[in-house]
């Protein structure tokens, strides 16, 4: 029997997650024609109709609410220029700025509600949590944004590359725009987030989602040695000691006073790879990394609850740390220059990813970033030339 109602702003999103697939379902409200006689009057009730979606029409929506305007902000910029004008008013208008608000989160909100269909498919998506669970009793993860080379290897603990990170966040999720019926995990790295959800891998990056099948995700595990500057996590495994200006025989530089001893230490380095991303998470604790990853391939390698693959949106991931083919355009000559053993200028590397052009010209010899590894080949007229190689799962 249909249902009558008023019609909500945003439709219900119903996904059923099974050992056969998921399948993507939407509560639809369409208005009722009533007849009276030869006219047709269309009713201020709906009534409720069901419709199969794909995953990329779910995404497709998810993102057009998330990219929506904030009417809030246009508010709130009034309410600011009447609190030099008139006070008063300003006060009524920062409170309706605030409903507008509220009203904004709630039109923007993307609602998926999960039902699991056998207890295979929900067994293996709470052993996922469970493996990220296990993974968040480390003391410290950062991601891992890029490695570039560092000229003078003496005031940098002899080291002759340093690493650029960010600290993250492993745990429960609030997903920025969603709201689900299920306990959500994941890493947040500030401008980058990874979602845990019953169907797939979840993206989160400038302000757009994609999601990647759990068919098509592979964690590895590498170690790694490093020369830990910040503070020591208590978990982590010293393997050395070092100064931070050092000479050529491993002694310290004496013409250094506030010269101090540095600890060698050797991390876990978590890769989340997929055939379009790939992503790099330090863990403070190899132990702990190294169960993570047996414990998480095992799961992914178990049977999928789904296959379908999804398109990605146009953008989102940054590489070397979750990274993403479609949302990163922006890398696709990297790509082409690689495959096809072209070179690339200064001017040209530094427009694409973003950076200074003194950035690059700083690195005698060569730089990681953003998934690449760039060495120098000679010039071009006045530019310096680099030779671009994809790395894809290798550090």
């Amino acid at each position: 029997m249909s249902q009558f109602k008023k019609m909500p702003q945003v439709p219900d999103t119903l996904i059923k997650v099974g050992r056969q697939g998921t399948v993507y379902q939407q509560k639809h409200y369409q208005a009722i024609e009533r007849a009276y006689g030869s006219t047709h009057e269309v009713s201020e009730e709906y009534e409720e109709v069901i419709l199969d979606r794909s995953a990329a029409e779910i995404i497709d929506q998810i993102n057009k609410r998330v990219k929506s305007p904030y009417y809030s902000l246009y508010c709130g910029i009034i309410a600011i220029i009447f609190l030099f004008i008139f006070f008063p008013l300003s006060i009524v208008l920062a409170v309706a700025t605030y409903v507008v608000y509220r009203a904004d989160i709630k039109r923007k909100t993307t609602p998926l509600f999960y039902k699991f269909a056998d207890d295979c498919s929900e067994k293996k998506f709470h052993d996922s949590i469970a493996s990220f669970s296990n993974l968040a009793v480390t003391k410290t993860s950062w991601r891992l944004k890029s490695k570039v080379a560092v000229g003078d290897w003496k005031r940098n603990a002899g080291s002759n590359s340093a690493l650029i990170r960010h600290c993250s966040k492993i745990g429960k999720q609030n997903p920025n725009l969603l709201k689900t019926n299920v306990e959500v995990w994941g890493v947040d790295a500030g401008s980058i987030k990874l979602y845990l959800l019953p169907d797939r891998f979840f993206i989160f990056q400038d302000g757009v989602y994609s999601a990647v099948p759990y068919s098509e995700v592979q964690a590895s595990l590498q170690d790694l040695e490093y020369i830990e500057q910040e503070s020591l996590p208590s978990d982590a495994t010293v393997i050395g000691k070092t100064w931070k200006y050092v000479r050529r025989d491993g002694h310290p530089d004496r013409r250094f006073n506030n010269n101090r001893q540095l600890p060698i230490v050797r991390y876990g380095v978590v890769a989340f790879s997929s055939p379009n991303f790939i992503a790099y998470l330090i863990v403070s604790s190899l132990g702990i990394a190294s169960s993570f990853t047996q414990s998480f391939s095992k799961v992914l390698s178990s049977p999928s609850a789904g296959t379908q693959s999804l398109p990605l949106s146009d953008s989102q991931f940054q590489s070397v740390s979750l990274e993403v083919d479609h949302s990163l355009e922006h890398l696709e000559p990297f790509r082409k220059a690689a495959s096809q053993g072209s070179e690339l200028t200064t001017n040209q590397i530094a427009k694409l990813l973003g950076v200074s052009t003194s950035f690059i010209t700083k690195n005698p010899i060569s730089f990681d970033y953003e998934g690449f590894r760039f060495a120098r080949s000679g010039r071009s007229g006045r530019q310096i030339s680099w030779k671009v190689e994809y790395l894809g799962n290798k550090m």
